[in-house]
């Protein structure tokens, strides 16, 4: 008997197991522990998704803290680059704060999807992206053009169609859906979720088609997100869908070495003047 192990079988499991989930937290919710109800399925999402990601990679839950100290709305997911950067400080409920210069991607849980969802958690990117002056990172050998500032870093490892080694992916994932074809999308085109995925509808991902082929985009390599593709699919394939993109963009990142002087700016506090050094040198013992 050939023993197998089907890919699909996996992400059926997963997916019944995010369904009862929602049956629990309902049940939860009713006996008025809100907070409990909301952890009952965001906790198990989250650990699904890092069960299919990198070791290099954590998916928590927290806020995102800048060098001078302004902390983000709390996301329902953050992945950031664990080899590379630190975590600021975790809380007994797993509450955790990144440095912004570590996080690759933020995103937002539901049970169930609707009208204004989008926008509310535009907001939240948009505080982290322009309130928070989230830099992005210029990839030196874009567009496959090898200047005078391009690294040998970014030529080893660096894909030549991405303009920014960390441009920021942002997603929305609900099991259920109100009207899904009556949600508010912002005027501008901006500050949205790049892709919205509901597990018993389909997907929703920025982007177009070209020669029957699906290309989707990251806001922040194509700020105008004037195009979306409606992809209606079982279970399966939402969920495949989605780790796949999740682990495309991390794939395509690249995140610069960590230094915690950016967090130290203040001369106050951190800063060294002249009166606080001192030079001295050591006498070897056969010296007078």
């Amino acid at each position: 008997m050939v023993k197998e192990l089907k890919f699909k079988q996996i992400i059926e499991t997963i997916i019944c197991e995010i369904n009862s989930a929602k049956t629990n937290s309902s049940a939860i919710h009713n006996a008025g522990n809100i907070k409990a109800s909301g952890d009952e399925i965001e906790g198990l999402v989250r650990a699904k998704i890092s069960l299919f990601l990198p070791e290099r990679y954590l998916v928590k839950q927290g806020h995102v803290v800048n060098s001078e100290g302004k902390v983000s709305n709390q996301f329902d997911i953050i992945i950031f680059d664990r080899l590379n950067t630190p975590k600021f400080f975790e809380s007994n409920s797993s509450t955790v704060f990144y440095p912004i210069e570590s996080v690759l991607a933020v995103g937002e849980i539901k049970k169930t999807l609707r009208k204004n969802d989008l926008i509310e958690f535009g907001q939240k990117i948009k505080y982290l992206k322009q309130d928070m002056k989230r830099k992005l990172i210029a990839n030196t050998v874009y567009n496959g053009q090898i200047r005078g500032e391009s690294s040998l870093l970014d030529l080893v490892s660096m894909r030549t169609d991405r303009k920014y080694k960390n441009p920021l992916f942002s997603f929305l994932f609900a099991i259920d859906h109100e009207d899904i074809h009556d949600l508010s999308f912002d005027d501008a085109g901006k500050y949205m979720p790049n892709d919205v995925y509901v597990l018993n509808y389909g997907c929703l991902l920025y982007g177009n088609t070209e020669n029957k082929s699906i290309n989707t985009f990251v806001e922040d390599e194509k700020p105008y997100m004037d195009t979306w593709i409606d992809i209606k699919k079982s279970g399966v394939n939402c969920f495949s869908i989605m780790l796949n993109q999740i682990i495309e963009h991390l794939n395509k990142c690249q995140i610069e070495p960590y230094s915690i002087s950016h967090y130290m700016s203040d001369p106050v506090d951190f800063g060294i003047v002249g009166k606080d050094v001192r030079v001295f040198g050591l006498m070897k013992k056969d010296e007078t």
